[in-house]
């Protein structure tokens, strides 16, 4: 299939000014607007809690039901504060699914429903049933207490103990841990990827019997030792929000299945991790493009992926979308898509080169350009239709996933033609002029001598 008719050429490099001033001007707007607004990041960078909910197999539930019940929910625990970034993702099927019901993802920014006044009390508390005890709280993420004993004290007399101290002020579902206790669970687990690596296939039963064997000595092993290390976790989000959700559909119900707080801390180190990882693909892409090729093609290309880059993330910066991890994942896809775009026009200039070594280089690179833009238009539109698809019928991450594909696809089209090859002809033109300023250089003292 070809939309340009075969020796066709267009005079795209003649035009290169401009489109260099138009990139320009789009990567400065981009950078403007990351230095003034910034991202808007979602909970994977900004922290907050992932709850799973199941519901039975034939129950009626709607996700913009369950989106205005957590919306509601989390304002009227807040005392009517905005309730932010509120997320519901349906994954009953696929890897996702567990059992034979319906499953849901909810997100949302709020990581925890105890106050600070209350936290307050609750050492006050714990220091006067526990004299000497040191006490500390998780200052982010979930509502943990720390406490160090003065002396090692029996482990299961102190977690009744525990449990005593926080039922009576008002918090009946709660997690204790000691380290002794995570030190034995790490322990058989250990022992347990063990016999699973030495023994090979082990059918369901034989594990289930063993985890609970393992359970059995752990409970024994718990009335016996000591210990002086306890964490205390408030499982106080997960409570309320059940009973809300028992109250509105009943039997259809099934449980909160897990509950996890990524403290802004962590979330933050998630977003820098992230960004060193488009750092080093596109590092890596360098190194591909300068053995691929010769350094005067490197250039080009990494200018064009960084304009790429920097367009895609100033896109959500200036239209404040929420920044994600998969926003992270589609801009690594676009600078593959990117670079496999502009290796290819690449290619076809070198094989020209080879073919015509005298010819003028502008010619070469706008018959090259020209030679694969029907390619580059069937790419682009096929890849194009798909991610638009996915944009306008999808919902909630998947959808910006989808609009940062459609920006990378328009704006990677556009940088392997109008960045990349001007930027080579550029590089290539200062190498000649160097070379042609050295002959002459060396004429002269020829000459001379």
């Amino acid at each position: 299939m070809e939309f340009i008719k075969p020796g066709l050429t267009i005079d795209f490099i003649g035009r290169r000014q401009i489109f260099f001033g138009l990139s320009a001007t789009i990567v400065l707007i981009s950078l403007i607007s990351l230095a003034v607004l910034g991202f808007n990041r979602g909970i994977d960078f900004k922290g907050g809690t992932k709850i799973v909910v199941a519901f039975k197999p034939d129950a009626t539930v709607e996700r913009s039901d369950l989106r205005q019940l957590l919306n509601d929910f989390v304002s009227k625990e807040t005392g009517g504060a905005d309730a932010g970034q509120i997320e519901v993702q349906d994954f009953s099927a696929g890897s996702g699914a567990v059992g034979d019901q319906k499953n849901f993802l909810l997100l949302t920014e709020l990581t925890s429903l105890v106050s600070d006044a209350k936290k307050k009390d609750l050492i006050t508390k714990l220091q006067a049933a526990f004299p000497g005890a040191q006490v500390d709280v998780a200052k982010e993420g979930e509502d943990r207490f720390f406490l160090v004993l003065k002396d090692k004290t029996a482990i299961e007399a102190t977690y009744g103990q525990l449990g005593g101290v926080f039922q009576a002020a008002g918090y009946p579902k709660f997690k204790v841990s000691s380290d002794v206790q995570r030190q034995i669970e790490v322990n058989n687990f250990r022992a347990e990827q063990m016999l699973v690596s030495e023994e090979g296939d082990i059918s369901d039963d034989v594990l289930k019997q063993r985890r609970e064997n393992a359970a059995a000595q752990l409970k024994k092993d718990l009335s016996t030792r000591k210990d002086d290390r306890y964490t205390v976790t408030i499982q106080e989000f997960k409570t309320k929000l059940q009973t809300v959700m028992k109250e509105k559909y009943g039997e259809s119900f099934i449980r909160v299945e897990s509950s996890t707080s990524v403290s802004p801390s962590v979330a933050g180190d998630m977003l820098n991790q992230g960004l060193v990882a488009i750092i080093y693909a596109l590092l890596g892409i360098i190194i591909y493009i300068t053995l691929r090729f010769d350094v005067r093609y490197a250039p080009g290309a990494i200018i064009a992926l960084t304009h790429d880059v920097l367009v895609v993330v100033g896109c959500f910066s200036i239209a404040q979308i929420k920044f994600t991890m998969p926003i992270i994942a589609a801009v690594l896809t676009i600078a593959g898509y990117s670079i496999n775009d502009t290796i290819v026009v690449f290619d076809r200039i070198r094989e020209t080169i080879e073919k015509y070594p005298h010819a003028p280089m502008t010619a070469i690179i706008n018959h090259a350009i020209s030679n694969t833009l029907s390619r580059t238009i069937l790419t682009s539109v096929t890849t194009l239709v798909a991610v638009l698809s996915i944009f306008l019928l999808g919902g909630g991450l998947i959808r910006d996933f989808a609009f940062a594909m459609c920006v990378g696809v328009v704006v990677g089209t556009y940088s392997s033609i109008f960045v990349a090859s001007p930027l080579f002809l550029t590089l290539h033109e200062l190498f000649e002029k160097r070379k042609a300023e050295a002959e002459a250089a060396g004429g002269a003292a020829l000459a001379r001598g």
